[in-house]
């Protein structure tokens, strides 16, 4: 393609702030249509988030999803250390699809309906049980805040984020976190990714490298790859993560990305030496910890640990946390404490990008921790879940011996079962995973979560999300799949 051809397609890009399709699926749509229209032909180089994001004044957290959407739909590509491409061959289906169609409309009755997600199985991790959602209370304060709303909801919003929720969430990390921190250092985000990429960009360069779990959040070093960020994994042990073997391997390392509270996935909790000894590399490498405090409310003996910033008096911790797992996912809302030191470059960072999270439901959510129905949401939830992993365990150990085996977790919403030294002899875990989707559960293999060979095999069993019952069905569907006689009887032919 001829270079001023390229630049016209992307000059060509627009997007409308007062349109209700979000930004990403805007961009979506525009740059699939340049692909489809052959106006950015295959191989063709796209610019960087970076780039594009300051060229259409959004911020990287929306290029981002529209690129990862285009990945996952085929029509672009990653190329290791070189950015995104459009793909070398575009499927057939896709550009007959895009073609003109000039037959008739169908009629109401014949016309196609748009799919829906499938419900939610045992054992999916990370999902909250969305029938516990405080319906009512939510509803009543919606009302009464966009009933009659103050002023300053219907200008310009602060890119930092609502500023009564920005005091709620610093008062709530207070009292159950031991963060003491000040309102101006809070940001309101669209999740974890967003925070990820708004401290690359305040205190970080492209291609430094970050220190993270291994086992660890896949989704988390996606992340750091998608804001010019290398990755680098650091082996944990029965206490979490070392920094001690962390700068052993990657003495360069600029910044460390940890759950200290409760290890993601295999559930430790980061003992005091390690956290001032982390603490230290930090001061004395000018380094960044960036502490991702994953499920940390519900812990079920004793109150929350509390968090590694609130150790810190060298300003190098920066927090991270989401609503997501606590009230729904489609809520889009989680929040970045910034240490005061950067404070300055993330508000820059801010100013120039913009917001993200979605001001409609920021002064709802606000009104709902000042008071005091978010403590009690958590509170309530923490009984249920507690009980349901009982029940979870219970129903593990009574499949027939030599499956898995599973033990009592003092906090979280998902527990890591071991595979039995008799069934491992049978599979691997990812083989076990297989077996169980083909029956109808979801469970995810452990030795997934290692970015190098994997140490352990076990299966990840989240169950937050469903009662009971559902949970013993699904583990008598475990037994089913797993057992010797259930795999002879899926070999042998009909």
């Amino acid at each position: 393609m001829q270079q001023s051809t390229y630049q016209s397609a992307l000059l060509s890009l627009s997007l409308d702030r007062g349109a209700a399709l979000p930004l990403s699926a805007q961009l979506t749509e525009h740059l699939r249509r340049l692909i489809l229209a052959r106006r950015l032909e295959p191989g063709a180089k796209l610019p960087s988030s970076r780039s594009l994001a300051e060229e259409l004044s959004v911020s990287r957290a929306t290029i981002v999803a529209a690129y990862d959407q285009l990945a996952s739909e085929g029509y672009i590509e990653s190329r290791q250390g070189a950015g995104m491409y459009v793909a070398a061959a575009i499927p057939d289906h896709a550009l007959q699809a895009e073609a003109p169609d000039r037959t008739p409309s169908p009629s109401p009755s014949s016309a196609p309906r748009l799919s829906q997600p499938p419900p939610p199985v045992p054992f999916q991790t990370t999902l909250p049980d969305l029938s516990l959602f405080p319906h009512a209370e939510w509803a009543r304060l919606f009302d009464r805040v966009w009933r009659a709303p103050a002023p300053a909801l219907l200008g310009m919003p602060d890119p930092l984020g609502w500023a009564p929720l920005r005091e709620a969430i610093a008062e709530h990390l207070s009292i159950w976190r031991g963060v003491a921190c000040a309102a101006a250092q809070v940001v309101v985000t669209s999740g974890a990714f967003e925070a990820i990429d708004i401290l690359a960009q305040a205190a970080l360069q492209t291609g430094d490298r970050v220190l993270v779990e291994d086992p660890g959040f896949r989704k988390m070093r996606r992340a750091l790859q998608r804001s010019g960020l290398e990755p680098a994994p650091v082996p944990v042990d029965d206490d979490g993560f070392d920094i001690a073997l962390g700068r052993q391997l990657w003495p360069d390392a600029r910044a460390a990305v940890v759950t200290p509270s409760r290890h993601y996935p295999l559930g430790a909790t980061l003992p005091l030496s390690r956290r001032l000894d982390l603490l230290n590399w930090a001061s004395t490498t000018d380094g960044l910890i960036i502490e991702d405090d994953y499920d940390s409310e519900y812990r079920y003996e004793g109150r929350p640990l509390p968090a590694l910033m609130g150790l810190d008096d060298g300003e190098r911790t920066a927090y991270v946390g989401s609503f997501s797992k606590v009230l729904a996912p489609s809520l889009r809302l989680g929040f970045v404490v910034a240490p005061p030191r950067l404070l300055s470059a993330v508000e820059q960072v801010m100013a120039a990008s913009g917001p993200s999270a979605g001001l409609t439901l920021q002064p709802v959510l606000a009104r709902f921790m000042a008071d005091g129905s978010f403590a009690a949401h958590i509170r309530r939830t923490r009984r249920a879940y507690a009980g349901r992993q009982r029940a979870l365990i219970a129903a593990i150990q009574a499949l027939p011996p030599g499956l898995l085996l599973a033990r009592p977790a003092p906090a979280g919403m998902h527990l890591v079962v071991d595979l039995a030294p008799a069934l491992q002899r049978r599979m691997t875990d990812g083989e076990a995973a297989r077996r169980l989707a083909a029956n109808g559960v979801t469970a995810q293999a452990l030795s997934s979560f290692f970015a190098g060979p994997p140490t352990r095999q076990g299966l990840v069993l989240g169950y937050a999300g469903f009662d009971e019952a559902a949970l013993r069905a699904g583990v008598a569907r475990i037994g089913e799949a797993l057992s010797a006689k259930g795999a002879r009887a899926r070999l042998e032919p009909a």
